[in-house]
């Protein structure tokens, strides 16, 4: 071999490891940004789960002829949900569900979503920017 060709693959070989440790720095940050983004989806989904669940729990209530399996939510009804509600969202969605005690839902059109329910939820769970 050459002296010029040794010279080259000495360059060759000592630019390599730069070059790998640059593809491991992008490949980490790429990482770093997909497990962000997987625990915001995540927080997303109980997030959304747990307003499904307490919605459901809200339209058990109301008039039995209407169908409902008790007259209103009472604080142990409530208090596990404020709970929950207080570590996924905070201190104001905590008191927006202890609001519902002794109150029912009215039953005319349960297939709809509550809106009034949901309204204090928007900041969490709506992907525009207000």
């Amino acid at each position: 071999m050459t002296q010029e060709l040794k010279d080259i693959v000495s360059l060759f070989a000592a630019s390599l490891s730069p070059i790998v440790a640059i593809n491991a720095i992008y490949i980490g940050i790429k990482n770093y940004k997909l497990a962000e983004r997987k625990r915001k989806d995540d927080l997303f989904d109980r997030r959304y789960k747990f307003l499904k669940d307490f919605e459901k729990a809200w339209k058990t209530t109301g008039s039995e002829s209407m169908g409902a399996t008790r007259a209103s939510l009472e604080w142990d009804d409530l208090e596990y949900f404020a709970q929950e509600a207080y570590y996924l969202f905070g201190k104001d969605i905590a008191d927006h569900i202890r609001s519902y005690e002794g109150k029912s839902y009215d039953q005319i059109l349960p297939w709809v979503p509550d809106s009034e329910l949901a309204k204090p939820f928007n900041k969490y769970l709506c992907f525009e920017e207000e």
